[in-house]
């Protein structure tokens, strides 16, 4: 849960909330950013509830920023405009507007902090 003072707060992991979303083998916690920021920017983090059984589907969104960072584990990741890239914690991929995408693989203990601009976007599911 997250201490409300006027804009700015603290979110505590020992009070984290996470729910299921986009990806039913996911599990997102919202950091409170989207609430604090009016809906202009959107941070959570992403976790692997499931063992990794293929690629998770190719897709895009249609939003103004977006960006990874690998807090734990390891993955492969396909973007249109560079191809393939593998990353491991501590690594840190931006996605350019549209760019359509794939994560190929992850690990069992795959976590990663999400940050989009805006907070809500449509995501796209599209053939290769």
């Amino acid at each position: 849960m997250a201490e409300a003072t006027g804009k700015s707060y603290a979110a505590h992991a020992a009070d984290a909330n996470w729910a299921e979303g986009l990806r039913s083998y996911l599990s997102y916690r919202g950091l409170g950013i989207k609430e604090a920021t009016d809906g202009k920017v959107m941070a959570q983090v992403i976790r692997a509830n499931e063992p990794c059984s293929g690629p998770m589907g190719y897709h895009y969104h249609d939003l103004e920023f977006q960006m990874n960072y690998l807090i734990k584990g390891s993955a492969c990741v396909y973007l249109e405009d560079i191809g393939e890239i593998h990353v491991q914690a501590g690594d840190v991929w931006y996605q350019a507007p549209n760019v359509k995408h794939e994560v190929l693989e992850y690990s069992d203990d795959f976590e990663v902090l999400e940050i989009t601009m805006p907070a809500d976007f449509p995501t796209h599911e599209i053939s290769r």
